[in-house]
């Protein structure tokens, strides 16, 4: 009888940590559980500015470069995926309708468009497992161009290896603005990130952060406004924005040529236990159109941050 109650215990232990996944087709709820092996592995996420910029930009092929995207995060294994400008709603709904059977959780855009002047903040987050939204921001500091979107964050919770965690997407100022960021950083941590802190449970913050690695004052002032940490970016790539070799970063700076890491996953880890984290660029690249004669490969002005982390 112990023997058994035991058996018991283990195996209601097991599901619980099981994660279960509830997709609706046809009006029914199918449910699928990972294996035990599954649930053991890395989290891995991906942060990625798409370069979606709203319809009154003249931008061609948008939709096109949607589709490819599509094509292109089909074939890999992240978990989640926080998108930055991914303002255009049709080139949204592209993404959104092409990845809803492996990512069928999606939160965003945060801070929807008031009017036709003013869009959301391009945030946008598609998930494999649920996530449970905490909050969201808008940024009351801002300037230029940047006026004219909702630019914030949004803060969502979820649980892997039954370990909680947050995940924080975000976009911020952009151009020579630093003393908007730094406002920015302090609305950020204070609003969103010191609220929901809570001891053991590690907070993820992923985003365009417009805060160049080689100002090294700006730099550090980011990580002091969030109390976070960095870490270095594994393999050769450690520019996030290169007009050298991206075609589109090439097209948009003109003359002048850089190099920049302007994109992050930061960490806070409240004293979790983090066994290993590995931070990478991903460089996505696949033929689109945008005219009868013209062909794009990089799919956006800026690579993408991978993160893969295990508690």
């Amino acid at each position: 009888m112990k023997k058994a109650l035991g058996l018991s215990l283990i195996l209601i232990a097991v599901l619980a940590c099981t994660p279960i996944t509830a997709i609706a087709q046809n009006d029914y709820l199918v449910f699928s559980t990972d294996t035990i092996e599954d649930s053991d592995r890395d989290l891995k996420i991906l942060s990625w500015n798409i370069y979606m910029l709203p319809k009154f930009v003249p931008v061609r092929g948008r939709v096109s470069r949607a589709h490819a995207i599509v094509d292109t995060l089909q074939q890999t294994d992240y978990d989640i995926i926080v998108f930055q400008e991914a303002f255009l709603e049709k080139a949204r709904n592209v993404i959104s309708q092409g990845l809803k059977n492996e990512f069928p959780y999606q939160y965003g855009p945060a801070n929807p468009a008031q009017n036709k002047v003013r869009t959301n903040s391009g945030v946008y987050v598609v998930s494999k497992i649920p996530l449970n939204e905490l909050g969201t921001i808008e940024y009351r500091d801002r300037a230029g161009n940047d006026a004219f979107a909702r630019k914030g964050a949004i803060m969502l919770e979820g649980e892997w290896n039954c370990k909680k965690f947050q995940l924080l997407g975000t976009h911020l100022q952009a151009d020579a603005q630093p003393k908007v960021r730094k406002k920015q950083f302090e609305q950020m941590f204070a609003e969103l990130i010191a609220p929901n802190r809570k001891d053991g449970v590690v907070q993820i913050l992923c985003g365009d952060m417009n805060t160049e690695r080689q100002f090294e004052e700006e730099y550090c002032d980011m990580l002091h406004c969030l109390d976070a940490e960095d870490g270095d970016l594994s393999g050769i790539h450690k520019f996030t924005h290169d007009s050298e070799r991206n075609e589109i970063a090439r097209s948009n700076a003109g003359k002048t040529k850089h190099r920049l890491q302007l994109d992050y996953v930061l960490v806070r880890s409240n004293g979790a236990k983090i066994k290993s984290m590995k931070r990478s660029v991903s460089i996505f690249t696949k033929n689109w159109r945008y005219g009868l004669r013209k062909k794009g490969k990089d799919l956006s002005d800026h690579y993408g941050v991978a993160y893969q982390v295990k508690f």
